[in-house]
């Protein structure tokens, strides 16, 4: 299996520390989770899930996208780690949710009329 390019999501100074964006939403952010902030921590799926207080089953299978990253899990990650681990991991997911649903959303749209904009 080829190596994945993790460049793009080092942190190589604090500016780079602000969530303005999230990683391509075509991959569920457990991905995100497994490929990259548990190896910059060198960090193993069973310890990281014994140091944050979860099931090591269950956190597995958030990394394999079987599950989303609650935002309980995601405070525990940032505790773990740094707070802004946090933030990008509950912006991701939600970002993850809506590209999604972005085809059911166009289907709703499509069957059903919609209203005139309210008179001002």
């Amino acid at each position: 299996m080829a190596k994945r390019d993790d460049a793009q999501y080092k942190i190589a100074k604090a500016s780079e520390m602000i969530v303005s964006a999230v990683p391509p939403v075509d991959r569920h952010p457990g991905t995100f989770i497994k490929e990259v902030l548990l190896p910059e921590y060198s960090l193993s799926v069973a310890e990281t899930a014994r140091r944050i207080g979860v099931d090591r089953a269950g956190f597995n299978g958030v990394l394999t996208g079987k599950y989303d990253v609650s935002r309980d899990l995601a405070y525990k990650l940032g505790a773990l780690t740094r707070d802004e681990v946090a933030d990008l991991l509950i912006a991701y997911q939600h970002a993850f949710d809506l590209a999604k649903e972005r085809d059911k959303r166009e289907a709703y749209k499509a069957t059903i009329e919609r209203l005139a904009a309210p008179p001002v």
